[in-house]
């Protein structure tokens, strides 16, 4: 019996070609998006070789390229016959550029699947890619103003005491943490610090009472370097999560750019205040709050969320607590999200400009690391098929 031409490897290579050119040219089933959406969670190589053969940079750089190669059979053929005789840059007919991607798709694969397994690691670096990385990711990055006007940048400060003055000390710690201690003899302390992060930004802080806070991007938190008096008070604005030291004599009471008010005695909730959203959020996970203005007044239960907007407090249950508090633990949690909510996110985590050329409807479910390169999130919010993105400098285009 004759011996099939293809071995499993080359199956599985032009599957995967065949997969990613119908994700070039939108022909793609549900149940094909789906194991192309597999395939490309797989490992991080899958996802770099999907991220530079459906970069349309790497396609052209890669015609020019391949006019060198001599490696591929099924390529000398098509070259024989004067398939790539015209320049990369007359590619303006639609259908065309789409066969020639087909084609830069499959042998790019191909290249992959057959010579990486032999070759030494790094080899596959020899097909053409652009960078990807111009959005990066944000970190830890704040600055922490003083009482007296001081401004202390954190992300370039050393590791251990900032400062020592009115009887606090405040350290910064090796994970990149400001962490207050009252000193012992402190009775009265009338001064307040501001924490700071940029978009981009992140930072957790731990207050001189042991609250624990963490600031999310483009957010900011006013508060005493030592606690006296009856209550505890800061403010906010943007987005943060407090784990708060249980102190039953003394509230501990957080105000919104609104005048709206948490009071808690010792709990873990978590405040969406950014001036730009539709309506702010306070999220309860554990312990109780009461959220209240000058008009209305709502005590939340663990699971609970309080939405504000034009001074009206609306409660409900949270369908996915995760998604209200993955970003403190490094996550884009997004749950049936509309594309311009995921879209904030990621405007104020990777410091871009978004500009609509498209929108859509549709609504998005993923979970993904906050340290991924952009690229990299940007196509994984588009194996869906609803949306597509360009970026150019700082600036995203959300296109059909």
């Amino acid at each position: 019996m004759k011996e099939h031409p293809y071995n499993d490897m080359d199956k599985a290579a032009y599957r995967t070609a065949y997969l990613i050119a119908g994700f070039i040219r939108d022909t793609l089933s549900e149940e094909e998006h789906d194991e192309l959406d597999n395939w490309v969670n797989e490992s991080d190589h899958n996802m770099q070789l999907f991220e530079d053969l459906t970069d349309e940079k790497n396609i052209a750089a890669n015609l020019e390229w391949m006019d060198k190669v001599q490696t591929e059979k099924s390529y000398q053929a098509m070259q024989e016959k004067g398939a790539f005789k015209t320049p990369v840059k007359r590619f303006y007919n639609r259908k065309v550029w789409l066969a020639a991607a087909s084609v830069i798709v499959l042998l790019g694969v191909l290249f992959v699947y057959r010579y990486t397994t032999t070759s030494k690691p790094g080899s596959v670096e020899n097909i053409v890619t652009t960078d990807t990385s111009l959005l990066k990711p944000g970190g830890n990055r704040a600055t922490l103003t003083l009482a007296n006007g001081k401004v202390i940048d954190l992300t370039y400060a050393k590791t251990g005491v900032i400062e020592n003055t009115s009887g606090v000390h405040m350290t910064k710690t090796a994970d990149g943490e400001l962490l207050y201690v009252k000193d012992s003899n402190l009775t009265n302390i009338a001064a307040f610090h501001t924490l700071s992060t940029p978009v981009g930004g992140q930072y957790q802080l731990t207050l001189s009472d042991g609250t624990k806070v963490w600031l999310n991007a483009a957010s900011t938190i006013k508060y005493p370097p030592a606690f006296s008096g009856s209550e505890r008070k800061v403010s906010i604005t943007g987005e943060a999560y407090f784990e708060v030291a249980r102190n039953d004599r003394k509230p501990f009471s957080v105000l919104l750019a609104d005048s709206t008010s948490v009071v808690v005695t010792g709990t873990h909730f978590n405040i969406n205040a950014y001036q730009n959203e539709k309506e702010q959020q306070v999220t309860l996970l554990e312990g109780s709050v009461t959220v209240g203005n000058t008009i209305h007044v709502t005590k939340l239960e663990p699971g609970t969320q309080a939405s504000i907007k034009n001074k009206e407090i609306i409660k409900s249950k949270v369908l996915d607590v995760e998604e209200v508090t993955g970003w403190k633990d490094g996550l884009f949690v997004f749950h049936d999200a509309p594309i311009e909510s995921i879209m904030m996110q990621i405007e104020r985590w990777y410091d871009a400009k978004i500009i609509y050329k498209a929108t859509t409807k549709q609504l998005f479910n993923a979970s993904i690391l906050r340290k991924e390169p952009l690229a990299k999130v940007l196509k994984l919010l588009e194996l869906n098929g609803y949306v597509h993105f360009k970026t150019e400098n700082n600036i995203i285009y959300v296109l059909p």
